[in-house]
């Protein structure tokens, strides 16, 4: 049967593809829209773009199929596309940071966010959903010897929701910083959270969203965290790890410290959670599990196993890539600065030097 259209391939026809059979009319290049010949196989370019020819891949722009003059090139997904694209209005999928393919489906949020269909496949859509999420994060941080005691509600926002919550909580803003996606809030302040999703309707379009304002109360050091609605669960659980170990910080009295190792060890304690993931995708279990003894990472909740798309695998790696080449002089910065000291010491004695303890 052919890997592409489930048809029967007649005997001797078949093109192998890393292990798959193909009708050879299917493996189609997808920037020339010729098929890839046989003896092309063992050179071509697959990804989840798409199949092609490798003098297409490096010739053509993904975005247009136009041939390419002055081109572009994402550093981690490493996709060829015309300079042009980055400032023509092209959509760029605010989670994987692709622009999307002319004629490709993809959803708009309700806050004028574009997400390509690949993310949206895993996206966490109001809070509700996403609670699950918050008790594994819970666990993580148990398994770390940093078991958070205290409760307090988390809840997916809408940008604006985010903005409105960052000017009142009077967080510091960082010039570099373009984007907002997770606040730890110590303030008492009413917030506008998404209570039920949003389904796909005609047209890739996202109808039935609902929102409802509540007024978080201080009833402790950390009143909430709120976090962008949409975003997969890969990215949101980063985005939690990063704003629990904030919490975390504040719930034990440590205020006020450097800005530089405080945002260095959030941005650590989100990398080890991707990191988890990644052994969960490898199987490793029992290797993470002993890992954590030495303040390293503990494993992945195992409701995820077994059930990673080839997008997910990738995604965790860019996650992790986008917090180790930061160039930022806070969260860039700390990360490497406080990842060196883990590494050489342990998780814990970092955090006591941090703290000043």
């Amino acid at each position: 049967m052919c890997g592409s259209c489930d048809s029967v391939i007649e005997h001797g026809r078949s093109v192998n593809v890393s292990g798959v059979l193909w009708q050879p009319e299917c493996l189609i290049c997808h920037a020339c829209d010729k098929p890839i010949a046989i003896q092309e196989v063992e050179n071509y370019v697959s990804n989840s773009r798409g199949n092609f020819h490798k003098s297409c891949y490096d010739r053509y722009c993904y975005v247009c199929k136009g041939k390419i003059r002055k081109y572009g090139k994402h550093p981690f997904w490493k996709e060829l596309y015309c300079q042009s694209h980055e400032a023509d209005g092209t959509p760029k999928c605010c989670s994987c940071e692709r622009l999307e393919p002319r004629g490709t489906n993809f959803v708009m949020l309700g806050d004028g966010r574009w997400l390509c269909l690949e993310c949206m496949d895993s996206a966490v859509m109001d809070s509700d959903e996403c609670q699950p999420l918050h008790f594994d994060m819970r666990d993580f941080f148990e398994g770390l010897q940093m078991k958070i005691k205290k409760p307090f509600p988390f809840l997916l926002v809408e940008k604006q929701a985010l903005n409105k919550a960052e000017k009142e909580e009077k967080i510091q803003d960082y010039e570099y910083e373009v984007v907002t996606r997770g606040i730890c809030l110590s303030e008492a302040q009413t917030v506008t959270s998404v209570s039920q999703k949003p389904i796909m309707g005609p047209n890739n379009m996202l109808v039935g969203m609902a929102t409802e304002s509540q007024l978080v109360v201080r009833e402790c050091e950390v009143t909430a965290i709120l976090i962008l609605y949409g975003l997969p669960r890969l990215l949101t659980g980063y985005i939690l790890a990063h704003e629990m170990m904030h919490a975390y910080l504040r719930l034990n009295g440590h205020k006020n410290l450097d800005n530089v190792l405080e945002e260095g060890i959030c941005q650590v304690l989100g990398h080890m959670w991707l990191e988890s993931q990644t052994y969960a995708t490898a199987d490793a279990t029992a290797d993470a599990l002993s890992a954590s003894s030495s303040s390293r990472t503990p494993a992945a909740s195992a409701s995820k196993k077994g059930e990673w798309s080839n997008f997910e695998k990738e995604l965790v790696e860019f996650c992790k890539n986008q917090i180790e080449t930061d160039d930022s002089p806070v969260y860039g910065r700390g990360f490497r600065k406080v990842y060196e000291m883990v590494t050489n010491s342990s998780l814990h004695e970092t955090l006591r030097f941090i703290v000043g303890g």
